[in-house]
């Protein structure tokens, strides 16, 4: 199986119900996107759209956000992603990795995200890869 990275810069159709799929993987909570909403995410400057493929499917999805601080040029990762038939198989490697290779070439310090701790699977693809475990506390207010 041949897995190829893609940085997403112009908007298909094939994206939006692809996309819906993985993020319902993700969260069976998650909005569902329409079209202007996928076209909102590729367009807006922070935003850096990868998707994994295999031959034309897209198997699998994460968002780079890049800003700066009065800290540093900082990155998130957002809605990482893969298709439940495709894990165990690098896919989730291969699309990080080319989202930290993007990060250093726009000169980002470093690059942090949140995870689930049910996602045993995941976390444990992150700690091997290198990131850390921060002890930290995680804020959030609905609005």
């Amino acid at each position: 199986m041949e897995i190829t990275i893609e940085q997403i810069k112009t908007f298909s159709s094939d994206l939006t119900p692809a996309l819906n799929s993985l993020l319902k993987q993700l969260n069976e909570e998650a909005e569902a996107l329409d079209d202007k909403d996928v076209m909102g995410i590729i367009e807006s400057s922070p935003n850096r759209l990868f998707v994994a493929r295999s031959g034309r499917e897209i198997i699998g999805m994460l968002t780079l956000i890049v800003f700066r601080s009065a800290f540093a040029k900082k990155g998130l990762l957002e809605d990482i992603v893969v298709d439940s038939k495709y894990r165990g198989k690098g896919v989730g490697t291969k699309i990080i990795l080319a989202a930290i290779d993007e990060a250093r070439r726009e000169g980002v310090t470093h690059l942090d995200f949140t995870s689930s701790p049910q996602r045993e699977d995941a976390n444990r693809l992150y700690q091997h890869m290198g990131f850390e475990k921060r002890d930290t506390n995680v804020y959030r207010i609905k609005l």
